[in-house]
């Protein structure tokens, strides 16, 4: 597959023409050339732009913030492809392709409903995700053939065969979802934080990020004042501030390995959304530079071990605390004990709080909802 036959390189190649500023993104971002087809260095991340024929308002704008900015301390390889101008059905096969070669893509498209191919890129593949989406609202529609933005969510969760192991809500708000939809959700055992418990505590975000695969966001979970052409803006949402340190979490995650930022209305125009947009992937990258190993997850030598009994389930909780980046699991069994075989353990992130929790006696949510889904 050549994938530049899919993509449309004007806009890149007339922001390359600026006389930008040595240190700044314009300066050091590459245009994907096929010279990235040769060898093994590959970009860590290849930013691409998608969306319907006349909605690419802003693409241009977004570019110009993003390659103002400078890059952060820790520089690693980014690189530009372009627009992409293939079908929606080609565009799985084509992320794929990135991902083949070792790179991250990050899409930004006005279209959520993109995220759909970003799960169909993973099912190519028979890969078993988890899939974590910031959104003021689960897009849970009727299910049909076309893939929208109020049913793009549908169409994950109802995808067959299905490769979806968790899906994770962060900052939606109680009274803009229909409570069915919350309910249906929550009996899947997927994780859901409102609003308000990320207004209270952005750090309980961090672990259901470092447990994705893939993320979106949607700029419509972002308060209106700081993001004026969310496709649904509202009077409430997340702050810029509390948007950026999120979607950082996703860069520093491990295991997230594409994402996409998505959900303004190309026909506003206004100079506030371009320069967040570009502003949120500057942390996604800054987070994605500032990655530090896990290591052997539970390795005596690497993490300490905190093992609390509980009245509630028939296993110990056992927490694992990494002595070098601070991050905190613990293990799950499967329900599997028949024919004599060894208790199955799955490792997931969690915090400190989850631990204090666990103290108290109380089962952490994410403890249980994950035992759920492996009986």
């Amino acid at each position: 597959m050549n994938l530049l036959q899919y993509f449309d390189q004007q806009q890149l190649i007339e922001l390359k023409a600026n006389d930008w500023h040595q240190h700044t993104i314009g300066a050091q971002i590459e245009i994907y050339s096929v010279d990235h087809f040769i060898g093994s260095d590959f970009p860590q991340l290849v930013l691409l732009s998608t969306c319907e024929p006349g909605d690419d308002a802003h693409l241009f704008d977004i570019r110009l913030a993003f390659y103002k900015l400078y890059f952060p301390e820790n520089r690693l390889r980014i690189a530009d492809i372009g627009h992409y101008v293939g079908t929606p059905d080609e565009l799985g096969e084509v992320l794929l392709r990135i991902k083949e070669f070792g790179s991250i893509p990050l899409v930004i498209s006005p279209e959520q409903s993109a995220s759909y191919q970003l799960y169909n890129m993973y099912c190519q593949r028979e890969e078993t995700v988890n899939f974590v989406s910031i959104d003021e609202r689960p897009d849970l529609g009727e299910h049909n053939d076309l893939c929208g933005e109020d049913n793009w969510l549908t169409h994950i969760v109802g995808h067959t065969p299905n490769y979806l192991f968790n899906y994770s809500l962060i900052g939606f708000q109680q009274y803009l979802s229909n409570t069915n939809q919350v309910n249906a959700l929550q009996d899947f055992h997927f994780d859901m934080l409102r609003l308000g418990q990320i207004r209270n505590s952005i750090r309980i975000s961090e672990p259901i990020l470092r447990n994705a695969d893939f993320f979106s966001f949607d700029l419509s979970a972002i308060r209106h004042s700081d993001c004026p052409s969310a496709f649904k803006a509202g009077p409430n949402g997340l702050y810029a501030e509390e948007a950026c340190q999120i979607i950082r979490y996703a860069g520093l995650s491990n295991k997230v390995s594409s994402g996409i930022v998505s959900g303004w209305n190309a026909g506003l125009n206004d100079p506030i959304t371009p320069q967040l947009i570009a502003q949120l992937i500057w942390h996604f990258i800054d987070g994605l530079s500032n990655r530090t190993p896990d290591g052997k997850i539970g390795n005596e030598n690497e993490y300490t071990i905190y093992k609390v009994s509980s009245t509630e389930v028939e296993d110990e909780l056992a927490f694992f605390k990494n002595n070098r980046n601070g991050r905190w699991w613990m293990n799950v069994p499967s329900h599997n004990r028949s024919h004599g075989k060894p208790i199955r353990y799955h490792m997931v992130p969690c915090n400190y709080e989850d631990y204090q929790q666990a103290m108290k006696g109380e089962i952490p949510d994410t403890w249980w909802n994950t035992y759920q889904k492996l009986s």
